[in-house]
């Protein structure tokens, strides 16, 4: 899959200072809600802001060491119950130290 080697390959990459953070939208078998819950807040950089009875998340995704913010939201797929994950919000920020802004 094309995606996945982008990924990886992203992942393997020396990076410069960035910060992304992510809102997520993920959608999940309503009976399963509290596991994929505790199964999502077990990763690096995720926190669940809030969840709804009939199985929707709002979750805030940062990088983590060593771990794109992309990569982790892609492993909510492998997460038993999740039904879909939308990217809603992305922020992108680099390190400007010692560039000159007018």
């Amino acid at each position: 899959m094309r995606l996945g080697t982008f990924v990886e390959r992203e992942h393997q990459a020396v990076r410069p200072h960035v910060e992304n953070i992510c809102g997520v939208l993920v959608h999940v078998v309503p009976a399963r809600r509290h596991q994929v819950r505790q199964a999502l807040e077990a990763k690096p950089g995720v926190e669940v802001h809030t969840m709804t009875d009939d199985g929707k998340m709002v979750v805030i995704v940062e990088d983590a060491a060593g771990e794109w913010a992309g990569s982790i939201i892609t492993s909510f797929h492998d997460v038993d119950g999740v039904l879909s994950v939308a990217l809603v919000y992305h922020h992108f920020d680099k390190d400007l130290e010692g560039e000159i802004v007018p």
